[in-house]
């Protein structure tokens, strides 16, 4: 099933999370000179139109990125977490003044330098033509039109010994979860060092616990898990949050997100909403 198109999504809550993770994760890696790997294994469109048919029919920007007041954010911050914060908004302005809203290729290679290299993959035909008229040209980036579940060991580890892995499906088929958790053990077994983020919606709550639970009987070290949630947990009425796993985060970012997440959610979803930061497996 390749149904889902994420420009009925961009910008929603789920994206200010995954994206505010990203960004910061990519930003803390270039402070060493050498090259970074950069893996995308479900990479989208690369950019959407926040006036497309398509994000008007949902609504979602407008819960979401668009809902944030920056400036008020920025001002309830300090430090390494208001640098966080101002990262993020600095790469998304330029777009968000234009009604668009990047994907994660996009980002990722705003924040990544001339050494660094970008790899995407994406098997939706029309995802794939829309992203390769985005990133055509930059010399950093190959794109693939290819299974990123298939493709992803084959890359690693890369030349530059160095990687960032950002796995993000739609989960539109039941064995994406059981996927996604065989895909992170294996890459974490083939390269220790790597930083993996995966992405996860919560639509119903069983889902991820049993794919924390398998990600807990692996050989995974260094795991951590930040949510973001607008509504309680109720299956059967959509998406209510969204997470991120990551293994080998930069060590500022459990901080920052402790920092950020309960002004995002008090924003976002004052009532009914929830954040969390959690160490799953220690070091």
């Amino acid at each position: 099933m390749l149904s889902y198109r994420h420009a009925f999504h961009a910008g929603n809550h789920a994206d200010v999370l995954k994206h505010l993770v990203l960004v910061n994760t990519l930003h803390y890696a270039t402070r060493k000179e050498a090259g970074i790997f950069y893996l995308d294994t479900h990479a989208g469109a690369g950019m959407y139109s926040l006036q497309s048919n398509e994000a008007k029919k949902t609504g979602e920007a407008g819960q979401g990125i668009l809902k944030l007041d920056f400036m008020k954010l920025l001002n309830q911050l300090d430090g390494d977490n208001r640098t966080a914060m101002r990262l993020y908004h600095e790469h998304l302005s330029q777009f968000l003044q234009r009604g668009q809203y990047p994907g994660s290729p996009v980002l990722a290679a705003a924040v990544l330098r001339y050494q660094d290299h970008l790899h995407l993959c994406e098997l939706h035909t029309a995802d794939f033509d829309l992203l390769q008229k985005e990133v055509r040209g930059d010399q950093r980036i190959r794109y693939e039109k290819v299974d990123g579940y298939a493709r992803a060991l084959a890359l690693l580890p890369p030349a530059q010994k160095r990687a960032v892995v950002l796995i993000d499906p739609s989960y539109e088929v039941d064995g994406d979860y059981k996927q996604v958790v065989k895909l992170v053990a294996e890459i974490h077994q083939r390269m220790r060092s790597a930083q993996i983020l995966l992405w996860y919606p919560v639509v119903a709550r069983g889902d991820i616990e049993r794919m924390i639970a398998g990600l807990e009987r692996s050989n995974v070290k260094d795991l951590w898990q930040f949510e973001l949630g607008v509504a309680p947990d109720s299956i059967g009425h959509g998406l209510t949050a969204s997470g991120m796993l990551v293994v080998n985060p930069p060590f500022t970012l459990p901080g920052q997100m402790r920092a950020i997440l309960p002004l995002l959610q008090e924003q976002l979803a004052p009532a009914y909403g929830h954040w969390l930061v959690k160490n799953l497996i220690a070091e």
